[in-house]
C-alpha cells in the first residue's frame, strides 16, 4: 500500500504507538487474569535456515552465505476464560525487526477482548488479524500448514497483518444437518508500520545507501466471507484502505523538465527547478482477496489465492496483483508439495520506473549526476514487482505438534522485483533467476 515519495529526509524510526498500544492491551489482560475462570498457555516457534545461489540478498534476509532469520520465530499466547462469553487473548512474538535488517524484537500480534452472546455472534475489541488470507490467523504458525513458508508473492501485499480495531462476527449454519457454516466478518481500524525500502546506491549524503524505514499510517475497513465444511474452506475479502507516510506527502506524479535537443528529466524533489511536484495527503487501496482449499480424496489436496490491490490517487505505488496454486498429497507422515506463485505490478508503474532510469541525462549537463541519483531513488521509491516461483518441498510431521520441512524454491525475476536487494554500484538484477534452499523445524504446544 505504501506509495512512493521521491526523496525521504533519512531513514526514519518506525513509530512506538503500535507496540505500545498491543503491550499496553496485553499487560491490562495479564493484570486481569486474576478475575478469570480459566487461563490457559501456548507456544509456537520455527527455527528456520534458508540460503540462495546468488551474492544479491532476496526476501529481505535470503543470501548465499545462508542465515536464520528469514523464517526464524518464537511466540507465546494467552488465553482468559473469564464466563462463557467473555474471554481475552494475548500473544507476543519475538522475529526479526519490521524497522531493522540487524536485529531482532518483540511485538504484539493479537491482544483483544471477545464477547460472544450467542453461538452466532462474535465481537472482538482490540489488536486483530486482518482476515484476508486463508492463513490469516495462523500465518506465523508453521506448524499448522505444510509448506515451508506461505508463498511471499501473496503473503507480502499489505505492509501489516494486523491492525488495532474492531471486528464483528456472524455464523451461519448451513445445510440439513448444519454441515456448513458460513462466517461474515465486518472490521475496521487502524494500523502504525513501516514501510521498508531498498536504495541501491542511495543519494549521500542525504539518503545512504541501503534500506530505508519509512513509518506508514493506515485507516482500513472491510467485509470478509469464510465458508467452512468438512474437506473445503473457501474465504474472500474486500478491503478499503487508506495509507499516510507520516514523513511527508505522496507525489501524484512527476512533471517533466524540458533542456532542450531532446534532453529533460523529472523533477522528483522541489529543489530541482520544474513547476513543482502534485500530491496527496493519502492514497487509498481497494484490495480483493479470494482463496480455497479443498481436499481431493487419498491424501491428496489442493489450496489457491487471488489478491488484487488496486491503488488509487497516486501513479506510482503497490497497484498490484499476485496468486498461486498448491497441490499436496500426504503419505503416510510425510505431504509433499509443488506450488506456483506470482506477483506482478501494473504496466503504468513500470513505465514510470524506466522512465525515472532508463535515459540519464549525459555528464555533459551540469549537474547531471545528482539529478540522475535522485530519479533513481524516487524510482527505488515505490514498489515493483514482476516475478514467479516454482516450490518444490514436504514436511515431515514428527508428533501433531511437531514438524520437519525442506523446500527448494526457484524464483524468476522479470523486469524488476521489490524483493530483491541490488548490491551497490551493480545493475539491477533482472531477467534471471535465483534458487533457493530451505531447513525448518515447527511446533506449536
Amino acid at each position: 500500500m505504501p506509495a512512493c515519495e521521491s526523496l525521504p529526509h533519512r531513514p526514519a524510526r518506525p513509530a512506538p504507538r503500535l507496540r505500545r498500544h498491543g503491550l499496553s492491551l496485553a499487560l491490562a489482560l495479564a493484570a486481569s487474569a486474576a478475575g478469570a475462570q480459566e487461563l490457559s498457555w501456548s507456544a509456537y516457534g520455527t527455527l528456520g535456515y534458508a540460503r540462495s545461489d546468488r551474492h544479491f540478498t532476496y526476501q529481505r534476509h535470503i543470501t548465499d552465505e545462508g542465515g536464520f532469520a528469514r523464517d526464524t520465530r518464537l511466540g507465546l499466547q494467552a488465553d482468559l476464560r473469564f464466563s462463557p462469553q467473555w474471554w481475552a487473548t494475548a500473544q507476543v512474538k519475538l522475529e526479526p525487526a519490521r524497522a531493522n535488517d540487524n536485529a531482532w524484537a518483540l511485538s504484539t500480534a493479537w491482544a483483544f477482548v471477545g464477547w460472544r452472546p450467542d453461538d452466532d455472534w462474535l465481537l472482538r475489541l482490540g489488536r486483530l488479524r486482518l482476515p484476508m488470507y486463508l492463513h490469516s490467523e495462523s500465518m506465523d504458525v508453521g506448524a499448522t500448514h505444510d509448506m515451508v513458508r506461505l508463498p511471499g508473492e501473496m503473503y507480502s501485499i499489505v505492509p501489516t497483518p494486523d491492525f488495532d480495531g474492531v471486528s464483528v462476527s456472524r455464523n451461519w449454519a448451513l445445510g440439513a444437518q448444519g454441515e456448513r457454516e458460513l462466517t461474515a466478518d465486518v472490521y475496521g481500524g487502524s494500523a502504525s508500520s513501516v514501510a521498508r525500502f531498498w536504495r541501491r546506491d542511495g543519494l549521500p549524503p542525504l539518503l545512504p545507501a541501503g534500506a530505508s524505514f519509512e513509518p506508514v499510517t493506515l485507516d482500513l475497513h472491510g467485509l470478509a466471507l469464510t465458508l467452512r465444511q468438512r474437506g473445503l474452506l473457501v474465504r474472500s475479502s474486500l478491503s478499503r484502505a487508506s495509507s499516510r507516510r507520516t514523513d511527508g506527502q505522496v507525489a501524484v506524479r512527476f512533471p517533466f523538465v524540458p533542456l532542450g535537443n531532446g534532453l529533460g528529466y523529472y523533477q522528483v524533489d522541489e529543489n530541482l527547478p520544474g513547476p513543482g511536484i502534485p500530491r496527496v495527503d493519502r492514497v487509498r487501496n481497494t484490495i480483493f482477496s479470494l482463496g480455497a482449499e479443498a481436499g481431493l480424496g487419498q491424501g491428496w489436496r489442493v489450496s489457491g489465492e487471488f489478491v488484487r490491490n488496486l491503488q488509487h490517487d497516486t501513479a506510482f505505488g503497490a497497484d498490484t496483483s499476485a496468486a498461486y496454486v498448491a497441490l499436496f498429497r500426504q503419505v503416510g507422515a510425510f505431504t509433499p508439495y509443488v506450488s506456483l506463485a506470482g506477483q506482478r505490478t501494473r504496466q503504468a508503474a513500470f513505465d514510470w520506473y524506466d522512465r525515472l532510469t532508463a535515459h540519464p541525462l549525459p555528464a555533459v549537463v551540469p549537474g547531471a549526476a545528482q539529478i540522475n541519483a535522485a530519479q533513481r531513488v524516487a524510482a527505488e521509491s515505490y514498489w515493483v514487482t514482476d516475478q514467479q516461483s516454482l516450490a518444490l518441498g514436504s514436511s515431515y510431521a514428527l508428533t501433531p505438534q511437531v514438524k520437519l520441512k525442506a523446500e527448494w524454491l526457484h524464483t524468476r525475476i522479470g523486469r524488476i522485483s521489490r524483493m530483491v536487494d541490488a548490491p551497490a554500484g551493480e545493475p539491477t538484477p533482472r531477467r534471471t533467476g535465483v534458487n533457493v534452499l530451505s531447513f525448518n523445524l515447527n511446533f506449536a504446544y
